[in-house]
């Protein structure tokens, strides 16, 4: 703190920009490659081929279910046990959830084969709208071949930004999204119509799963690609984090089935037809949502495994200004294009108008929609599953069915578009109502939005924390925590031993992190005495450095006057771990 205003460091800035741009750029590459597939369908083929498009919807969001819900589930348990340092663990949880899931998903994709046209049926391809169901069977099975490389990839995607490859997993989604493109054009240009289009997507995540196992070819990462022995009951926590991310995408699933009759009913096949376009631009804006989402998501995770409540409160903070930053620019940007968007995509004046007020509603929904992702991933991060589940059932399901059915009758179409923002808005009323209950506190703040538990915090005497930013706080910092333990009334020679672990990290922030002449780019402590422990976590953005990985080499070294310090620190420590996510090294130390 200072004063009343909650501190946030650079490093913490550093994660959440990091951890947001990584994110985004996962999602918004998929979600680009969704919207050309529209508008590639849009130019080339008609009104017809984009409403049979819409009836796919129910399959993303089903083939969502065991994506989004196992990589949540697994991003959950895993940034928690980065954050107390148990890095052996994350290493075999994450195997056992890959192999299992590829020997799964096999089956699920032969399945898929099987029941095409009984889903074509099932996801709207019946009454006025049966026209359609060959053209959607035909993109159905073109998608078939999704399953397996889109979910691998969604379970590696946490694992390998968490083990610093979140550049690697930004160049796969480029280059798969680039893949998708080129065969749409290429289906498009030797008629293999709506096949060809679904396909395409096939073939691109294949590319995301291909691109992304390049992480595990390198020897130097923290987390490594083996096969181990499956063991349910250790995958136990994973499944039950997966859960409201899993009900979100079922919900979702269960949404777009129940919209697409009625809106069939009430629009035709001009109202299906702008719905599908209405999907498609509010599945490329969740990734928005989806950006803030993760950074909370992750950086709590880790917060949680740390005990750390002070920077579980300025992710809050960061999570408010992005979420007002990011609504006002999406607002601007839809307001704008609207018009000329919906003019470019539509065939009919009536169609024309009615994606012009669509887009309208998509504007109002984008902050509300933010809010309400972040609050489900905080939720289940910090494993209150019920809470989260709860949320995302009303949030994509309950809540827009009521008001879809409500406002079609005396606004027919229309509300049933204005059923989206509304029901976003009535998810975080319900949200601040049932904050109010438990808390017996008004309107949270953005610094306690997250409703931070006292089990999140050490005790406050128990816990110092600040940035180094110079050299002269390397010792000043070493100092301090000898300092600290003898307020606690430690052992002399575990002061003393904390006092020296300080010092060797921050000086070894201080070399590798920084060019000569100047200060430390950026590195900051948090020593926490627990249980008569002194526990230790250093962070720096400088080169990546393993202890672990430097002990090795030290035992090879023949003059023993050489980094004394270290190998005094290395053999008198309890444990140290180590991890580095974000361009950021983490060392974890309990002394």
């Amino acid at each position: 703190m200072r004063g009343n205003r909650i501190y946030i460091s650079r490093i913490q800035k550093r994660m959440f920009l990091l951890a947001f741009a990584t994110a985004f750029t996962a999602a918004f590459t998929q979600t680009i490659a969704v919207l050309v597939d529209n508008v590639i369908v849009c130019t080339f083929y008609g009104e017809t081929e984009i409403a049979a498009v819409i009836l796919a919807g129910p399959f993303f969001y089903l083939l969502e279910i065991p994506a989004a819900g196992l990589a949540a589930g697994l991003q959950t348990v895993c940034a928690k046990d980065l954050g107390s340092g148990a890095v052996d663990r994350v290493n075999r949880q994450f195997n056992q959830l890959f192999f299992l899931s590829a020997i799964v998903l096999t089956f699920l994709t032969a399945a898929s084969f099987l029941f095409v046209p009984k889903m074509a049926v099932l996801f709207g391809a019946r009454g006025k709208t049966a026209a359609l169901q060959p053209y959607a069977v035909n993109y159905l099975y073109g998608l078939s071949f999704e399953i397996l490389p889109y979910v691998l990839f969604c379970i590696m995607t946490p694992i390998v930004i968490m083990d610093n490859g979140g550049k690697l997993i930004s160049i796969a989604s480029i280059c798969g999204c680039i893949t998708d493109i080129v065969f749409d054009l290429l289906s498009v240009r030797f008629g293999w119509g709506l096949f060809g289009i679904g396909l395409a997507s096939s073939l691109s995540a294949a590319v995301y799963f291909l691109a992304a196992m390049l992480h595990f070819l390198k020897r130097n990462r923290v987390i490594r690609l083996r096969p181990v022995r499956i063991r349910l009951r250790e995958l136990k926590e994973i499944f039950i984090s997966a859960a409201p991310k899993a009900a979100f995408s079922l919900a979702n699933a269960l949404r777009s089935a129940f919209l697409i009759t009625l809106v069939a009913v009430t629009g035709g096949v001009v109202g299906t037809c702008v719905l599908s376009i209405h999907e498609a631009v509010t599945y490329t804006i969740s990734i928005l949502a989806t950006g803030v989402a993760g950074a909370v998501g992750i950086l709590t995770g880790i917060c949680c495994g740390e005990k750390n409540g002070e920077e579980l409160e300025g992710i809050g903070i960061l999570a408010h200004r992005w979420t007002l930053f990011l609504s006002g620019g999406t607002a601007i940007v839809l307001a704008v294009c609207a018009r000329p968007l919906s003019a470019a995509l539509t065939e009919s004046g009536a169609a024309e108008e009615l994606l012009v007020f669509a887009l309208h509603c998509v504007i109002i929904m984008v902050p509300f929609s933010i809010l309400a992702n972040a609050r489900i991933s905080y939720l289940q991060a910090v494993g209150k599953i019920r809470a989260a589940q709860r949320m995302a059932i009303a949030s994509n399901l309950l809540f827009p069915l009521v008001m879809a059915s409500l406002l079609a009758v005396p606004f027919g179409i229309r509300g049933i578009f204005m059923a989206f923002p509304a029901a976003q808005v009535m998810t975080l009323a319900a949200s601040l109502l049932a904050h109010i209950i438990k808390t017996g506190k008004g309107f949270p703040s953005g610094a306690d939005y997250l409703e931070v538990d006292d089990s999140f915090n050490a005790a406050p005497g128990d816990v110092i924390s600040y940035p180094v930013e110079t050299v002269e706080d390397c010792a000043l910092a070493s100092e301090q925590t000898v300092l600290f333990c003898r307020g606690h009334k430690l052992d002399a020679r575990k002061g003393a031993m904390a006092g020296l672990c300080v010092e060797e990290l921050t000086t070894n922030a201080a070399e590798h992190g920084r060019r000569p002449g100047q200060d430390i780019r950026t590195a900051d402590i948090r020593i926490v005495i627990d249980a008569g422990d002194v526990i230790i976590r250093a962070r720096d953005n400088g080169s990546p450095f393993n202890l672990l990985d430097f002990a090795g080499r030290l035992e090879a070294e023949e003059k023993e006057q050489n980094n004394t310090g270290l190998k005094i620190l290395l053999h008198t420590a309890k444990s140290v771990s180590y991890y580095r996510t974000y361009g950021i090294n983490t060392t974890i130390i309990k002394v």
